[in-house]
């Protein structure tokens, strides 16, 4: 066996191997980015769940932005009568305010504050607040030795520019964040609850509706969208179960009690709904509001949460950029580093806020939009329900015969 027999055999396995695997294919500055973001929203998913099982705001604590009570807050849910069918359709009807009530607070939550802030950030800003006052004198002498040493690390060691300037930009931004404590908090905070709410206002100038107007402010905005989303989803159902008819949908919730008694004593029919005698048209009421609420409630559910922790990794983004951009005067591969992991996921964050908060809006229009298209199509159908599924039926049995009639 000669010698150039014994390397091709010897160099077999190595190109085997070149051969059968796969090189890692190369990724773009998106997907890094996206792959980036992702991670950081998982820590910050994790870091609000972890928050939210220790609690640290108490029951009776009301530091949080007071807000005042909307209409679907005032208004209780009152079915009367007995048996099983009405305590089913009670039921129903309960879960479905619960539902409609829960994802309406949760879209109402992120365009009013930032959870991560409200949990932590105001109480650190205190606490730090709180230890700078009571350490003031430590602190400037701390800080007045860190210049001296930083003055006298220039003069004697002569290091680069780019290190001395570091080491400032630092220093500057740990004394900006000890002396301010409340503002840079404030500060950090401010983005992820203004970015939704300019939104809010861009998408409802552009199409303003008939109780939208254009021009108006924000939570002004969101208030009568989530009054037409509660009266097409609870009122109106709950208007059926009581009266059988529509008529109270759009009643104020403190007259409501007293149109329904003045109909019950003008109107038997509007008696004998309220009392509970059609329990199988409760039950059918209740179970199609419920059905028709849920896939609407978790899409509202999913988005909320998706906002919620892309405010939270925004406040955290903001609050590190004291300490990160400073590392942009270090050099080129510092500022990619820098582009990478911090100022592309902050990109990322508005960007996401921003489709979340267009998704919310455009998801509680289509509900509206389908909840009034349901009703023009029953009263387009009122009188003739049954002999369209009669006629259905005739159809579906003449196809049936059809197919199975021999050629």
């Amino acid at each position: 066996m000669n010698s150039t027999t014994e390397r091709r055999r010897a160099g077999f396995p190595a190109a085997a191997a070149r051969i059968w695997t796969v090189p890692p294919p190369q990724r773009g500055l998106g997907r890094q980015a996206g792959a980036i973001l992702f991670r950081y929203l998982a820590i910050a998913f994790m870091l609000l769940a972890l928050l939210a099982v220790a609690n640290p705001h108490g029951p009776g604590d009301t530091s949080g932005p007071a807000s005042r009570p909307w209409d679907y807050q005032r208004q209780s849910i009152d079915v009367e009568g007995r048996g099983l069918l009405n305590i089913y359709s009670r039921a129903a009807m309960r879960g479905t305010a619960w539902l409609t009530r829960a994802s309406i607070e949760r879209q109402r939550d992120v365009y009013r504050l930032n959870l991560l802030d409200f949990l932590v950030g105001d109480s650190t800003a205190g606490r730090l607040i709180a230890f700078r006052s009571a350490n003031s004198t430590v602190l400037e002498v701390g800080t007045e030795v860190l210049i001296v040493a930083l003055v006298a690390y220039g003069i004697l060691l002569r290091p680069s520019r780019r290190t001395w300037a570091l080491a400032l930009l630092l220093l500057v931004g740990g004394t900006f964040l000890v002396t301010k404590p409340d503002a840079t908090v404030r500060a950090a905070a401010a983005p992820g609850v203004a970015i939704p709410n300019v939104m809010l206002d861009v998408v409802a100038t552009a199409a303003p509706s008939d109780r939208i107007k254009a021009g108006g402010q924000p939570q002004q905005v969101m208030q009568s969208l989530a009054g037409q989303y509660w009266t097409s989803f609870v009122s109106h159902p709950l208007s059926r179960l009581q009266t059988g008819s529509g008529v109270l949908a759009t009643a104020r919730p403190e007259s409501r009690s007293t149109v329904l008694s003045a109909l019950r004593k003008g109107i038997s029919s509007v008696n004998d709904w309220a009392i509970g005698r059609h329990g199988p048209e409760r039950t059918f009421i209740s179970t199609s509001a419920l059905g028709y609420v849920l896939p609407f409630a978790v899409v509202l559910g999913v988005l909320a949460m998706l906002a919620t922790c892309a405010q939270a990794l925004l406040f955290l983004l903001c609050l590190a950029g004291l300490f990160v951009l400073p590392f942009a005067v270090e050099g080129p591969q510092r500022r990619g580093a820098i582009v990478r992991y911090w100022l592309l996921p902050v990109l990322g964050c508005t960007v996401l806020l921003a489709l979340t908060s267009l998704g919310s809006f455009a998801v509680m229009r289509l509900a509206e939009a389908l909840h009034r298209s349901d009703e023009y199509i029953a009263v387009l159908l009122a009188g003739s329900t049954w002999p369209l599924v009669v006629a259905v039926l005739l159809v579906r049995r003449a196809i049936r015969r059809r197919r199975l009639s021999p050629l």
